[in-house]
């Protein structure tokens, strides 16, 4: 599994973990910002981004596989530890964080923390054009089309929709099938029992979350703050890029005092 490495000069390190058809590019900002010192890493999933060759197997990208392979990279860096997780990414942070050693907190984003069984209903809001996300081949138009549903600030879709095009497309079908097998840990219980600082930021225009839901799970959760991002969708580390890195920036100097 490939990663984007900064060397901070502080003691601590923050493992930055992407969604679904997505790649590590969608964290760039906040890897280029100066304002946060610690070491930032962004790690490419199996069958995304700079990951996309080294798979090949179907079950190469079952969550389980996902949990297994973040559990054992993550913990040879040898470092305090601070997750985020944007999506998907923020569904393994949850399932993972258990059992990463040094684990100093979490942030989660465009991410309602599921029950387990799996309560999709209640968690998200639905939208037809959003199934492409959960389809292996699919026509540009439709990826178009998808991708733009997803965002309030319309301007970076070309990125995303980039990613999703490298993006291996039996990771579609191995998240499809996870779905339908239950495959997912109970991960509200997880989150709300985890002992440490834990965030959570959502958009307000997010079309895929129900803000709501997120609510309850925050005021559910002892230690945990919610931000909510006005004028934004699905992806605030690449919407509001500014407000991302400066909210983080003020997390960190928490979570890494």
């Amino acid at each position: 599994m490939k990663y984007n490495i900064v060397k901070g000069k502080n003691k601590g390190s923050i493992v930055f973990i992407h969604g679904n058809s997505s790649s590590s590019f969608v964290f760039n900002e906040v890897i280029k910002s100066e304002l946060i010192t610690q070491t930032k890493i962004a790690i490419d999933l199996p069958g995304h981004g700079k990951s996309v060759d080294e798979y090949e197997n179907d079950e190469d990208f079952f969550m389980s596989s996902y949990r297994e392979k973040l559990i054992k990279l993550i913990n040879t860096f040898n470092d305090t530890v601070f997750l985020v997780g944007h999506s998907l990414g923020g569904h393994i942070a949850i399932e993972i964080a258990p059992h990463i050693n040094k684990l100093k907190g979490i942030l989660i984003f465009g991410t309602p923390p599921l029950k387990k069984p799996l309560n999709l209903e209640e968690a998200f809001l639905f939208s037809p054009e959003l199934q492409t996300f959960f389809t292996e081949n699919v026509p540009k138009t439709k990826i178009k089309e998808a991708v733009e549903v997803t965002l309030f600030n319309k301007y970076c879709s070309s990125v995303i929709i980039e990613d999703f095009k490298r993006t291996n497309p039996k990771v579609r079908k191995a998240i499809a099938i996870d779905i339908s097998k239950n495959s997912y840990l109970n991960q509200l219980k997880i989150f709300t029992d985890l002992p440490i600082p834990k965030y959570v930021i959502a958009g307000a225009y997010d079309p895929s979350v129900n803000i709501e839901y997120i609510k309850e799970v925050a005021n559910k959760s002892c230690s945990c703050e919610l931000i909510i991002f006005q004028n934004c969708g699905h992806y605030p580390s690449l919407e509001k890029p500014k407000e991302f890195n400066k909210t983080l920036e003020r997390i960190t100097k928490e979570v890494f005092k």
